[in-house]
């Protein structure tokens, strides 16, 4: 991928528009911050990018396996610490995965491949702040596991 480039712009207050290749979203704080409550934090939508860059890898590498994939939810949640600067204490995720040719073993595999080789956002948290994750497949808990890129990250150097 490369290069990458955005824009922010203060909107007042404490807003901000963002902008990414012609794409535009607000970011904002709590009403209770200070803020208008206008779009997410800075921090919610770094959490929110865990969720859909380890969701985009799961779902390419589900889709090159060839499954019937009928949906692909990814949630998170955390909490800060009360210091400066706020940083988040620990990640923990939910992968939620529907498909009815879906084997655990495959859903597990693609999982782990995001939290340990490709999802570039959790590896840029990690070494910060620890990523735990479960597996659901169809409505049943199938793995937990903990991000890790250390093996990843040498090979990038």
């Amino acid at each position: 991928m490369g290069q990458m480039e955005t824009k922010t712009r203060w909107t007042g207050g404490l807003g901000f528009e963002a902008e990414s290749r012609g794409l535009k979203f607000m970011m904002d704080s709590r009403a209770e911050a200070g803020g208008q409550n206008l779009g997410p934090t800075p921090k919610e939508a770094l959490l929110a990018s865990i969720c859909a860059c380890s969701g985009m890898d799961v779902v390419s590498i589900l889709k090159k396996m060839r499954l019937d994939l009928q949906s692909c939810d990814v949630d998170a949640q955390t909490e800060t610490t009360d210091s400066h600067p706020a940083i988040f204490t620990l990640v923990r995720a939910q992968y939620m995965i529907k498909g009815s040719n879906i084997k655990p073993e495959q859903v597990i595999k693609a999982v782990n491949l995001s939290m340990t080789k490709y999802c570039g956002v959790t590896a840029m948290v990690c070494p910060t702040s620890p990523v735990q994750y479960e597996i659901f497949l169809n409505g049943e808990k199938i793995h937990d596991g903990k991000a890790d890129f250390t093996e990843a990250l040498k090979e990038n150097k």
